[in-house]
């Protein structure tokens, strides 16, 4: 079940970024007065899944979570182009995030909120990696799902949470203000400040400063590894949502 909810993220996160980016498109040939002929991208409870290269549908044999990925070994059926290797990647990382969930909610309704929460979190992940940029709909999700958590806690004061998410996203904002100022620089985008604030509200203000280190150090090992110039755009979404995972499921199991 576990691998057959990160192929259907998989399987979103793909759409949803088509389909975004034909919008953005379709808005700057509206706003420039110009025809715009594409056909809109699917949306995600449009149509089964079809391969990227010959548009051909794939049989429901084929979608079989890493399974087929091994057996095609890789290849689409029809026209045998390579598939890309981000499915069975979201696949494998959706299981690792998602089992322990098992373990630390038996089958309730946290758990359940829980695995939307981190569903939320794995999307963001995926097209800010791919497409530098942070769906808002992922953070307004984490920051639902974390209060319908509080709820079931009975945390009925979160007043605390809402003020470390106000600090979170206003550091951010006012780092990204002093590079703009002072060397004409985005350093960083407004969709990392509401990220950063909606997980400061699910896991508290005591999260801040572990989470932004991490991400800082991933991000900077990173871009090492990577070998990127001081000037190369890097998302910092991920790292910041791996960071957050990290210290969720650590500060659980130790």
């Amino acid at each position: 079940m576990i691998l057959c909810i990160g192929s259907t993220l998989s399987a979103l996160t793909y759409r949803w970024q088509r389909r975004a980016a034909a919008e953005w498109r379709k808005e700057a040939h509206e706003f420039l007065e110009l025809p715009y002929y594409e056909p809109d991208p699917l949306k995600f409870s449009q149509g089964r899944s079809i391969c990227s290269k010959c548009k051909r549908k794939i049989k429901c044999i084929h979608l079989i979570p890493l399974l087929s990925y091994a057996l095609l070994r890789g290849r689409c059926s029809h026209c045998q182009q390579n598939i890309s290797i981000r499915y069975p990647i979201i696949e494998l990382a959706s299981a690792a995030l998602l089992l322990p969930l098992y373990w630390m909610y038996p089958i309730s309704a946290e758990f359940g909120i829980t695995l939307i929460l981190v569903c939320a979190l794995i999307c963001a992940l995926m097209i800010d990696a791919e497409d530098y940029w942070l769906p808002d709909e992922c953070s307004f999700v984490v920051l639902c799902c974390a209060t319908l958590l509080f709820q079931l806690k009975g945390q009925s004061e979160v007043l605390p949470n809402i003020s470390a998410a106000l600090f979170a996203y206003f550091f951010i904002f006012s780092l990204r203000y002093v590079f703009l100022k002072l060397r004409n620089l985005e350093a960083i985008g407004l969709g990392d400040a509401k990220l950063l604030a909606v997980l400061v509200y699910w896991l508290g203000f005591s999260a801040f400063t572990p989470i932004l280190l991490l991400a800082s150090v991933l991000g900077l090992m990173g871009a090492l590894v990577m070998r990127k110039s001081l000037s190369s755009k890097i998302p910092f979404g991920p790292y910041l949502i791996t960071a957050a995972l990290g210290y969720f499921y650590l500060g659980y199991f130790l």
